[in-house]
C-alpha cells in the first residue's frame, strides 16, 4: 500500500448531513417531494422489459386487457399489475369502452414533457 494513501474511513453524520444539503442543491427536484415522486414513478413504469413491450403495443394501437394478455402471452392478473404501474407513471391511460377498459399512452406532449423534466434531472 502507497505510504501516503490513507485508509477509507465512514464519514461522521455531521458530515453526512453536509452531503445531504450539497445534494438538495446539486438535484433541485430533491427539494419538492410530489415531483420527486412523479419522476419515481414514471422512471419504475419504464423499468421493466415485459411494461416497455406494453408500451410498443400501445404505441401502435389502443388495445384492451384481452388483447394485450394474448399479443404477450401473459396472464390477465401480471398484466393488470403492469398497466397499474405504467398508469401510475403517467406513461398510459385508460378509458371504458361498453365492457372493456382500453388502454393508450399518454399524449406524445405529455411524455415528450416527463423525459424532458427527467433529462433536467441529470444537469
Amino acid at each position: 500500500m502507497d505510504a501516503g494513501k490513507m485508509d477509507w474511513c465512514p464519514k461522521s453524520d455531521e458530515e453526512m448531513y453536509a452531503v445531504v444539503k450539497q445534494s438538495l442543491k446539486a438535484l433541485k427536484i430533491l427539494n419538492n417531494d410530489l415531483k420527486l415522486r412523479e419522476q419515481a414513478l414514471f422512471f419504475k413504469a419504464l423499468g421493466d422489459e415485459t411494461r416497455l413491450r406494453i408500451i410498443g403495443i400501445l404505441r401502435v394501437q389502443e388495445s384492451c386487457l384481452c388483447e394485450l394478455a394474448a399479443g404477450l402471452g401473459i396472464p390477465s392478473s401480471t398484466l393488470t399489475h403492469h398497466l397499474q404501474i405504467l398508469e401510475r407513471g403517467r406513461v398510459i391511460q385508460s378509458r371504458k369502452e361498453k365492457k372493456y377498459t382500453l388502454f393508450s399512452l399518454v399524449s406524445q406532449q405529455e411524455l415528450d414533457h416527463y423525459l424532458t423534466e427527467a433529462g433536467e434531472l441529470m444537469k
